[in-house]
C-alpha cells in the first residue's frame, strides 16, 4: 500500500470524531429530556392538585353520556342567520367544521348539523338543514305539516318546551306551546334560506350547569316513517351542555411556563380548560447575522435534524379541538401539534375521571433544541469539523509534497542509471526539505562521479 493511501486511510478515522461527538449529542440530548419529562410530571401533579380543588363542586359528566359542546365566545355573534362569525364555521364543509351532524332517516335524506356556543349570561345555537327547502307556519292552515324546532331544557325539577316555527325567512321567537302559544322573547334568532337548506340562529337564556338541553328539527315528509304522523325529527333530545371554564383557565395561566400548554379533559376527553403560553424566543434577523452566526445557526438547525431523526417518533396531537382521547395520549413522551412543533407531554389523573394533560415545548427545554446549550454544541461541532477539515488538508498537502519528490527523483535518473538533471532546490526548512536536498546534493554527487568515469 502506498504511503499516500496510508495516508488517506489515516485520515478517515478523523471521521470518528464527530462520530462520537454526535453520540455524545444524542445522550446527552436523552439525558436532558429524561430530566425535563421528570420534572414536567412533578409540575402536572401540582396542577393536577390544584385543578381538583376548583372542580371539586362541579359534576363530572361521565363517560359515554350525550353531550352538545359549546365554544366560549369572546364577542355575541350578529343574531342574521348566517354563521360567518361563529368559530370554526365553514358553510362548504359543515360535516367537517361543525360539531354535531345527524343524518335523517337515510343516507339520501337531508340532514342536520349543529353547532353551540356561549358567553356569561347566554347559550347560542346555529341550526342547519341542508338537503332540503323549508315547508313554513301557515297560520290560516296551523295544522297543515311545516318545519319547526322544539327546544326543551331539562332542569332538577321541571321541563321547559318551546316551539319555533316561521312563516318566511327572518327574526323568530319562541312559544310555549303549554301556554296558548305565548310568545316568549327570551329565545329570540333568526331563520335564513342556504345554499341547499336553510340556517336557525338561536339566543336563550344559559342553562344551568346541572341541566341538560334538548332540540328536534321537524319536517314534513312524504315516506313513510315509523311515527306515522308523516313528520320526522331529528336532533339530541337531552344532552348535557359542556363548555370551557374561564374561571379555572385563568387559574391555570398562572401555574404555566413560556412555551407550556395544558387541558383538562372530562372522562369522555372532552375539553372544559385549555391555556398556553407562546416561547419566549427571540431570534435576530437574518440580515443582522454575522457570517459566523449563519454558519452557527445552520450547524444547530443541522443537529436539531440530525436529533429528530434519532428521537422516538412523536404521536399527533391536535390541540385546537375539542376533544382529545386520553387514552390515545402517551402517558409521557413527545407530540407533534399540526404545524409540525415537537412537545415534551404529560399526563395526571385527577382522581374523578378527569385527566389533566401538561406540554412543553423542546424549545423552551434545557436539551439540544434550547438556544443556549444548542449553541454552544453547534459552535463545538463547528470547531470539530474546522479541525477535521485542516487535518484531511495537511494530510493531503503532505500526500502531495511526498508524490512531487517521488516524480522529481525519478525524473532525474533515466532507465539505464543516467542522470538528466538536478532536482529542483526545496526551501522547506522541515524533514521534507530536508530529504529533497539530501536527494538532490546525492544526484549532484553522483552525476560528478558518472562524469569521472565517463572521461
Amino acid at each position: 500500500m502506498t504511503l499516500k493511501r496510508q495516508l488517506f486511510i489515516a485520515s478517515l478515522l478523523m471521521l470518528l470524531i464527530p462520530w462520537a461527538g454526535l453520540q455524545f449529542v444524542l445522550e446527552l440530548d436523552q439525558a436532558l429530556r429524561d430530566q425535563a419529562a421528570r420534572q414536567l410530571q412533578s409540575q402536572a401533579g401540582r396542577t393536577a392538585g390544584f385543578a381538583a380543588e376548583q372542580l371539586a363542586e362541579t359534576p363530572t359528566v361521565a363517560a359515554g353520556t350525550n353531550v352538545i359542546y359549546a365554544d366560549l365566545l369572546s364577542r355575541s355573534p350578529n343574531l342574521d342567520g348566517y354563521g360567518d362569525d361563529w368559530p370554526g364555521y365553514d358553510e362548504e364543509e359543515s360535516r367537517q367544521q361543525w360539531q354535531g351532524t345527524q343524518q335523517a332517516i337515510d343516507k339520501d335524506g337531508p340532514e342536520l348539523s349543529w353547532q353551540a356556543a356561549v358567553d356569561q349570561t347566554h347559550l347560542y345555537l346555529l341550526i342547519r338543514v341542508s338537503g332540503r327547502t323549508a315547508d313554513f307556519f301557515n297560520p290560516g292552515k296551523p295544522r297543515q305539516p311545516h318545519d319547526q324546532i322544539q327546544l326543551q331544557v331539562i332542569g332538577d325539577k321541571h321541563t321547559t318546551r318551546r316551539l319555533i316555527r316561521t312563516q318566511a325567512p327572518g327574526a323568530i321567537n319562541a312559544i310555549d306551546p303549554e301556554r296558548e302559544g305565548a310568545t316568549d322573547y327570551r329565545i329570540s334568532g333568526h331563520w335564513q334560506a342556504v345554499s341547499n337548506g336553510y340556517q336557525a340562529e338561536l339566543r336563550m337564556p344559559r342553562p344551568a350547569p346541572s341541566s341538560r338541553l334538548g332540540f328536534q328539527v321537524t319536517w314534513p315528509t312524504e315516506k313513510p316513517v315509523a311515527t306515522g304522523d308523516g313528520r320526522v325529527s331529528a336532533g339530541p333530545t337531552s344532552a348535557h351542555i359542556v363548555t370551557r371554564m374561564p374561571q379555572l383557565e385563568n387559574r391555570l395561566a398562572a401555574m404555566i411556563a413560556p412555551g407550556q400548554g395544558t387541558w383538562v379533559l372530562e372522562p369522555d376527553g372532552w375539553v372544559i380548560a385549555r391555556q398556553t403560553r407562546d416561547s419566549e424566543t427571540d431570534e435576530a434577523e437574518f440580515d443582522s447575522l454575522s457570517p459566523l452566526q449563519i454558519l452557527e445557526r445552520i450547524s444547530l438547525n443541522g443537529l436539531r435534524a440530525l436529533v429528530s431523526f434519532y428521537q422516538p417518533e412523536p404521536s399527533p396531537l391536535n390541540a385546537e379541538t375539542h376533544r382529545m382521547d386520553a387514552g390515545e395520549l402517551p402517558s409521557q413522551g413527545l407530540v407533534r401539534h399540526r404545524e409540525g412543533d415537537t412537545y415534551m407531554l404529560v399526563k395526571q389523573s385527577l382522581g374523578d375521571g378527569r385527566t389533566l394533560v401538561l406540554e412543553e415545548s423542546l424549545d423552551q427545554l434545557l436539551a439540544l433544541s434550547g438556544s443556549t446549550l444548542g449553541s454552544v454544541i453547534s459552535r463545538s461541532v463547528l470547531l470539530i469539523i474546522g479541525l477535521m477539515l485542516v487535518l484531511l488538508g495537511y494530510a493531503s498537502w503532505l500526500s502531495w509534497r511526498i508524490t512531487r519528490l517521488q516524480r522529481a527523483v525519478s525524473a532525474s535518473i533515466d532507465d539505464d542509471g543516467r542522470v538528466l538533471g538536478t532536482l529542483p532546490p526545496a526551501k522547506a526548512k522541515d524533514e521534507l526539505g530536508d530529504l529533497s536536498r539530501q536527494f538532490s546534493q546525492m544526484v549532484d554527487r553522483l552525476q560528478g562521479y558518472t562524469d569521472y568515469l565517463e572521461s
